[in-house]
């Protein structure tokens, strides 16, 4: 695979999201970031069309109508696992409303985006095969 044009609006959002979490934990007063509840609600309405944009590659891919298969793919696999922590995070931060889940969600994120456009960038095709025993 190649970069392309989803991948840099999917850095775009990155980089809002960036500026969300100087906003939040700077205190910069921003209207509706007062507080890192609201950030992490900020931070899904980012992080939600940043992952569709920039996860174009997953959505058309063997590993969305297989998700066991996912697993052969190192870049999946990490990306996959993180999101039950991601949801738990959300809830944790919605909930709790502190700063320390607020930033363990961003850094989520972030991660998140690092290793999908790692993939995109590195992997030449796809390490899943349709024709691949799930179960070994």
């Amino acid at each position: 695979m190649r970069l392309n044009w989803r991948d840099g609006v999917a850095a775009v959002f990155a980089g809002l999201i960036a500026m969300v979490v100087l906003a939040v934990s700077g205190s910069w007063g921003w209207p509706l970031l007062e507080s890192d509840r609201t950030g992490v609600v900020a931070l899904v309405l980012l992080a939600v069309p940043m992952c569709a944009i920039g996860g174009y590659a997953f959505w058309d891919s063997v590993a969305f109508r297989h998700p066991v298969l996912a697993l052969h793919d190192p870049f999946l696999a990490a990306d996959m696992l993180l999101g039950p922590v991601a949801i738990a995070l959300i809830v944790g931060g919605l909930i709790a409303g502190t700063q320390p889940w607020f930033l363990g969600l961003a850094a989520l994120i972030g991660a998140k985006w690092l290793i999908a456009t790692a993939r995109h960038a590195v992997e030449t095709a796809p390490r899943i095969h349709p024709h691949t025993s799930a179960v070994h």
